[in-house]
């Protein structure tokens, strides 16, 4: 990528960098809150197990509606893990953009402040020198 010359154009890439940086945490803040659901998800399927009981002191069409039951539980918390599991990948994608997007915009960021800086410099140096040519231009004059 070219990096722009002028500090106005190094300071809209600076803000470029750093919309793009809101972008990636906010998605990553979404991806949580869809990553606190599952849990709590699972949470409570779990609970619905512990609620369910024994399938023993029931009469047979009763515990196989209930074993019907837990095992289509079972299976639904199952598939809520596998599906945790791949989210929270995608979610170590997203962090690992985040760092990236804070990379390039902390490098882009201290090349604007370096340019400024650089700019500063000179501006002293030319006032500076525009002194020195004056204090040197009284001096000639007073020794006429």
């Amino acid at each position: 990528m070219s990096v722009p010359n002028g500090p106005s154009a190094l300071q809209q890439v600076v803000q470029l960098r750093e919309r793009e940086q809101e972008r990636v945490g906010a998605v990553l803040a979404e991806q949580e809150r869809t990553r606190q659901r599952f849990v709590t998800s699972i949470s409570q399927l779990g609970d619905l197990m512990d609620q369910a009981g024994a399938t023993g002191a029931l009469s047979p069409t009763l515990a196989a509606n209930l074993g019907a039951y837990k095992l289509s539980v079972l299976d639904l918390a199952d598939r809520h893990r596998t599906a945790l599991a791949q989210h929270e990948s995608q979610m170590d994608q997203t962090r690992l953009a985040l760092h990236e997007a804070f990379r390039r915009r902390e490098a882009v960021a201290q090349l604007h402040e370096r340019r400024l800086e650089e700019g500063e410099r000179a501006l002293h140096v030319a006032e500076r020198k525009r002194t020195d040519d004056i204090a040197q231009t009284v001096w000639l004059r007073g020794r006429s």
